[in-house]
């Protein structure tokens, strides 16, 4: 039993994801004060005047966020409605109010699940489901979550007017699927597209020098790095695709009581609506949403004429698990996050690609914060991370280690913890990871741009100035020598020696027992838990048990995850910080709207369709030189 207290709930709030610190990163303890190159007037004049818009309806924006608990009537039916993207956590305070309300985290669903099956007042729960953004091992999560709220005999229905295999996936754990007549069911197996991009660098006069190790290194390396895939990767993206699917088939042919062969007779018939999902008995109903409410109705006791008592999970959240009638959790669990790309310092927000990434600096604070408080007992390092530059991942991964020498570190893998995000978890006490985790990913690659040709079809008269013949080399200038390339890879060797390195001795294995399952390859966690990268299949649950077990408490002890993952409203940190680090947080709020207007923008669709695009932009304009050590996970349609 774990958690009468939203694990998501303290005083902080849940996180999003991705990109790059507007500065070079910094090493953990070098003052903010430190030296820093200036950023030039431009950028500043631009993003102040962002930041500034949202300073002046920032703070009535969290005024009207903070509330109090919600009410729930007696026979209430709590509804899940679940689109687009479902964020682990919610890296900024203020700032997504203005987009609208603030979303509900994955973890956030999962406790709402857990109240719910406790509350007498909720008699069920509707799942309506739009168009997902989220990877499997999130929608594995929710659909545990989904079966576990089932055994309090409490009725759980699905309804969708459009639904794809990702979709699917979750509505499969519903009591009853119901759909509109006529309306979309796609049901025709797995398939993903990965385009190359050299070639249209190459026409904007970019040229790239690609560094990679090792031979599975990597999807997202290999579309910047190559005009097409070497067959190892092919093989690695095949194999996971193939092997996403045969999970996919499983758990329909489970839940939908069919043979797996059966499942697979189905998707060759490339089923496309409604009335043929329910003829095949993949659903249960056609009907239209008033048809739902009326079976509602008849579930929950009341009248026709009654209106059905919905709350939503928004609403829901902020119902204690004592309300709800959850016991109150004996022994403490710190909750930490590690969303999105890792880098040294503080992070930062790139308005290409949007989000913010997160820093090595808060990470460490909040892992040194819970291995200090006497109360602790264990500490969940809860991972979505598909990597990020390798000298922040090794500052956490460094700090990971030290805190397991004094309490239990318990890593919890959401959709990808892979390249840097396996990085920050391998020294952990134990890793879990859903079946459908892309983890693994010991390998690392560099993409170095050479904007040479690029100045001179602008006609730029790009002047270069230097003291020492290979000052020059990584600038992005010019192309590297021969040699200045292989010294180059030679160094890049050297990190992925101890990356492998590293993992053996967190996994506790020789280099020559783990190295062959490095090589850059992406496994999915149940492959993991084969290879003896991961510890035990499943999430956040899973974690928690385990938790208990390696801090000696028995099974039945009950837990209360508490929050240590802090964050600060961009007023506050403005308000707090020193001139430059205010200039840092008016960068940061410009940037997320940015991201914001982009996304909402025809450019939108391009940001989602090009994985880095963003960062790989930014990185060049900027003049840094960042290497993130990240895969792309498959996105199956």
């Amino acid at each position: 039993m774990s958690d009468p207290v939203s694990p998501d709930s303290n005083t902080p709030a849940p996180l999003p994801q991705p990109p790059f610190p507007s500065q070079p990163p910094r090493p953990v303890g070098v003052p903010p004060t430190a030296a820093r190159p200036k950023k030039s007037s431009t950028p500043v004049l631009f993003i102040g005047c962002g930041a500034f818009v949202l300073l002046a309806i920032g703070g009535t924006a969290l005024l009207a966020g903070a509330g109090a608990s919600a009410s729930v009537d007696d026979g209430a039916v709590l509804k899940l409605t679940l689109s687009g993207e479902i964020p682990e956590y919610v890296q900024s305070e203020g700032l997504d109010e203005l987009f609208g309300a603030k979303p509900v985290t994955i973890n956030q669903h999962v406790f709402n699940l857990k109240k719910a099956a406790a509350d007498k007042r909720i008699k069920g729960v509707v799942v309506e489901l739009a168009p997902l953004a989220v990877g499997p091992a999130k929608i594995e999560e929710l659909r545990d979550a989904l079966v576990a709220f089932k055994k309090s005999g409490k009725f759980v229905i699905a309804w969708s007017e459009f639904m794809t295999e990702r979709e699917y996936s979750l509505a499969i754990a519903a009591d009853k699927i119901v759909m509109p007549k006529d309306s979309r069911f796609e049901f025709n197996g797995f398939a993903t597209d990965l385009a190359h991009y050299p070639g249209m660098l190459e026409k904007l006069g970019i040229e790239v020098q690609y560094f990679r190790y090792g031979k599975y290194k990597s999807g997202s390396g290999e579309q910047f790095g190559r005009k097409a895939f070497t067959e190892p990767v092919k093989e690695m993206i095949s194999g996971n695709l193939a092997r996403g699917f045969a999970h996919f088939v499983d758990a329909v042919a489970l839940h939908r009581k069919l043979d797996v062969e059966q499942v697979k007779a189905l998707v060759e018939e490339a089923g496309e609506k409604s009335d043929w999902a329910l003829e095949k008995k993949l659903i249960d109903q056609v009907a239209y949403w008033d048809e739902v409410e009326d079976d509602l109705r008849t579930r929950t006791g009341l009248k026709a004429t009654d209106k059905v008592k919905f709350i939503s999970a928004g609403k829901y959240r902020s119902v204690s698990g004592k309300a709800a009638g959850l016991t109150e959790g004996k022994h403490t669990f710190a909750l930490i996050y590690s969303v999105g790309l890792i880098v040294a310092g503080k992070g930062g927000v790139d308005p290409f690609s949007g989000g913010a990434s997160q820093g090595s600096d808060a990470i460490i604070k909040s892992l040194r914060k819970a291995v200090e408080d006497e109360d602790v007992k264990a500490i969940i390092f809860r991972v979505d991370s598909p990597g990020g530059a390798g000298l922040g991942c090794d500052y956490v991964r460094r700090e990971v280690e030290k805190a397991r020498a004094k309490k239990p570190v318990i890593v919890s893998m959401s959709d990808v913890a892979a390249s840097g995000g396996y990085w920050v978890s391998m020294d952990a006490t134990a890793i879990v990871a859903h079946p459908s985790t892309y983890t693994g990913s010991i390998g690392i690659f560099a993409v170095v741009p050479n904007l040479g040709p690029l100045y001179e079809k602008l006609e730029l008269n790009n002047e270069t100035f230097k003291a020492g013949t290979h000052a020059d080399a990584v600038i992005g200038a010019r192309k590297m020598t021969d040699d200045e390339a292989k010294a180059f890879d030679a160094n890049l060797f050297v990190s992925y020696k101890r990356f492998v390195e590293l993992a053996a001795k967190g996994r506790g294995k020789t280099y020559d027992e783990l190295e062959p399952f490095a090589q850059g390859r992406t496994w999915m966690g149940d492959e993991a838990l084969e290879k003896g990268l991961i510890d035990r299949l499943g999430g956040m649950e899973t974690a928690i048990a385990l938790g208990k077990e390696k801090a000696n408490l028995g099974a039945d002890e009950s837990v209360k995850l508490e929050l240590f993952t802090q964050k600060k409203t961009v007023l506050e940190a403005l308000l707090e910080n020193d001139d430059t680090e205010a200039d840092g947080a008016l960068l940061q709020a410009s940037a997320a709207l940015v991201q914001k207007a982009l996304a909402a923008s025809v450019a939108g669709p391009l940001l989602k369709k090009v994985p880095y695009l963003g960062v790989f932009t930014s990185q060049v304009m900027a003049g840094e030189r960042v290497f993130p050590m990240m895969d792309v996970a498959i996105d199956p349609r």
